[in-house]
């Protein structure tokens, strides 16, 4: 995994986690919220409960005056402080809040409506006084001075589980973040080591194998030996894989890895099978190329495209148990796409192993088993150099009779 992309995955999750906690903020509030209203509720009910109630006893100091004016009792004969210190109305409103589990300090006040309709103390709670005064407009307010402490009182459990989970949740981010980084920073010592030691290993083998080419042309009399023939065969096959391995490399750390510019992709074949000539005369391979109308030029990278398409053709070659027989075609379809075709008749891929052919050191049962040689990287690199291009690859191969392989590439 590119460091972009361990960036934006952490990016991406930092950005998850500020959603988190703000839909918890705005749970929480909400929850605030729905507890003052119910607190609210009851303390309306409480007070209603209580006046109604004085109103009713004749013990009441409101009601005992009103009762001894024999006409109607109005707000001007009952004044505010009369009304205040009713001890039958504070043993009522005791009664009443207590019966709705309200056990907070509170104060009592008589306040008349303004003009405009709202009450002059907006954070009291307040009850008409009728009918404790008969036609009085006059309110009975309440007020609690430690009501937000007895809300937050109510929410602790609430706040401290989401802390907790929040918090939990922050740390396990924050741990694997750094262990993703650290492992991130592993793997790239390792993949330089293996860079390093690739091209330590490539330089050597590039001249044990034009050492043996030399020995051969010099002593004629030895190209037919098979201990020169091991040595020249064994390493081609491990600069091949050296060179495998390079490609993807450049391909993992490389931002713009292809150079494009205008080709014939049939010259681009035909280049590549005459390369590989020595390795189809020793199968005794037939590979057939046939070009149906006439190609435009294709706009791509000649290097990689070519290393792509030989790694291809080399499978088919490598990948048989009998003589090879390849068929490449090249066409341009109907939507302006050039179309290429590369069939086999080699052994084949498993129905359950088409979708993961193309995954980085990945090899098939048949692969193993026959001790193919080979690290899994030539189709991944294939898929990575068809993609590049904004082109499309497909498989459908059937075990034991053979593989194909289609791709697509856009002339543009």
């Amino acid at each position: 995994m590119r460091t972009n992309r361990i960036k934006i995955v952490i990016a991406a999750a930092c950005l998850a986690l500020l959603g988190l906690i703000a839909i918890q903020v705005r749970w929480m509030n909400y929850s605030r919220e729905l507890l003052d209203e119910q607190f609210e509720h009851r303390v309306d009910m409480a007070l209603c409960d209580a006046v109604q109630t004085t109103a009713e006893e004749p013990q009441s100091t409101v009601v005992m005056t009103c009762a001894n004016n024999q006409g109607a009792c109005c707000a001007e004969m009952v004044p505010e402080s009369m009304i205040l210190s009713d001890s039958q109305l504070r043993k009522n409103l005791d009664r009443s809040l207590a019966f709705y589990n309200i056990n907070l300090p509170y104060s009592v006040n008589v306040v008349k409506p303004s003009p405009f309709g709202t009450a002059e103390e907006a954070t009291a709670f307040s009850c008409a006084l009728d009918p404790l005064v008969t036609d009085d407009t006059r309110r009975l307010t309440l007020n609690f001075p430690t009501k937000q402490n007895y809300i937050l009182q109510r929410m602790n459990v609430m706040i401290g589980s989401s802390a907790l989970i929040l918090g939990a949740i922050l740390l396990v981010f924050f741990a694997a973040s750094y262990y993703l980084l650290k492992q991130k920073r592993l793997a790239d010592q390792n993949l330089d080591f293996f860079n390093h030691m690739a091209h330590e290993f490539k330089t050597p083998l590039t001249n044990i194998k034009l050492a043996a080419g030399l020995l051969g042309r010099k002593k004629p009399e030895l190209k037919d030996d098979q201990v020169l023939q091991v040595i020249t065969k064994e390493s081609n096959q491990l600069i091949q894989q050296i060179e495998r391995f390079l490609q993807m490399a450049s391909l993992e750390f490389n931002k713009n890895p292809l150079q494009r510019q205008s080709l014939d992709l049939e010259n681009l074949i035909r280049e590549i099978i005459e390369d590989l000539t020595p390795s189809i005369r020793e199968k005794e391979a037939v590979v057939d190329l046939e070009v149906r109308g006439s190609l435009p030029p294709m706009y791509g990278d000649v290097l990689h495209l070519r290393n792509a398409f030989r790694n291809l053709i080399d499978n088919a070659l490598k990948y048989c148990d009998t003589t090879p027989n390849i068929h490449i075609l090249l066409e341009t379809s109907r939507d302006n796409q050039i179309q290429v075709a590369i069939r086999d008749n080699g052994v084949g891929i498993c129905e359950h192993e088409l979708s993961s052919v193309f995954k980085e050191f990945n090899r098939g049962e048949e692969a193993t088993a026959k001790r193919f040689s080979g690290f899994g990287l030539g189709l991944a690199y294939v898929k990575k150099i068809v993609d590049l291009h904004k082109g499309n690859i497909a498989v459908a191969s059937e075990h034991k009779h053979g593989t194909c392989f289609s791709l697509s590439f856009p002339l543009k």
